[in-house]
């Protein structure tokens, strides 16, 4: 119930990953607080990334591209993670970021590992404790912004999570590995994801923005039959290879929405700091 309730907090109502960027920023660069909220929630996302290309690899699915996947999304989190450790400048978001250098260490140790039976049981537990972790990062990135818009570009990364969350238990349920549970969760993700998509239209400024959450939308759906046909009966390789490709599609989608959501968001920054300065001239 703690985990839901942490996940659900963003709801009002009912390929490949940019590049990290650490070493082109400079440890003493930090980040403006819609960009520290977006990687803060690739943080959340690559928890459920990387566990996917795990069981991906444990099952022989696709194998390289499993691989290619794990090591980009080991890299990626280790370099944002250390980013964020100057974004990280509130009391509550500095406990958070350390928590989640410490859940990450003991996951990551399995993520490396040989994949198997008993390695996955573990990320089923692991993985969980460090995507809860992101999250309380990210709330607390967002609770130190003073732009109420930075709330969308939270919500547009949780959506680009939920994808990646939605195959990890897919083929949790393929391997026979907590079936019932990771049904339920499955059951759970995709439940959260439409209600999210209303509030980014209602929340959205632009044409651009609008158009894609138009394509994500149309991906999700798309998406949503693969995991139908991957759990109406026996998961061949081949279903769980559309599942496995349709969610990195999905993903490409939603990180390019997540970035025009954060272009908004900065830019009402910018307009709020105008109107404040101008204010203390007259």
């Amino acid at each position: 119930m703690r985990r839901r309730s942490a996940l659900s907090s963003l709801i009002v109502l009912p390929a490949a990953l940019p590049p990290a960027r650490a070493a082109t920023a400079g440890p003493s660069a930090a980040p403006t607080p819609a960009a520290a909220i977006n990687k803060a929630g690739s943080l959340r996302m690559l928890t459920q990334r990387a566990a996917k290309a795990y069981l991906m690899l444990g099952q022989r699915i696709a194998p390289a591209r499993a691989r290619v996947i794990l090591d980009e999304s080991i890299a990626t989190f280790d370099a944002r993670l250390a980013e964020l450790a100057v974004a990280a400048a509130t009391p509550d978001a500095r406990t958070a970021h350390e928590q989640l250098a410490r859940r990450w260490v003991e996951y990551r140790a399995v993520l490396v590992a040989p994949p198997s039976l008993d390695g996955a049981r573990e990320i089923y537990v692991l993985g969980e404790l460090a995507q809860e972790a992101a999250h309380r990062l990210t709330l607390a990135l967002e609770r130190a912004s003073p732009t109420p818009a930075d709330h969308l570009v939270n919500l547009a990364g949780r959506q680009r999570m939920l994808g990646q969350r939605a195959a990890k238990y897919a083929l949790f349920i393929a391997w026979k590995v907590q079936p019932q549970a990771a049904a339920m969760e499955l059951s759970l993700a995709r439940s959260w994801f439409s209600p999210a998509m209303r509030q980014l239209e209602a929340g959205a400024r632009d044409d651009a923005t609008r158009a894609q959450l138009g394509r994500v939308d149309r991906e999700w759906v798309a998406f949503g039959r693969a995991l139908d046909r991957t759990l109406d009966r026996a998961p061949t390789p081949a279903k769980r290879v559309e599942v496995a490709d349709r969610s990195e599609r999905l993903l490409e989608l939603s990180e390019a929405l997540v970035s025009l959501f954060e272009r908004q968001a900065d830019a009402a920054a910018r307009a709020s700091a105008a109107s404040a300065a101008s204010a203390l001239t007259r």
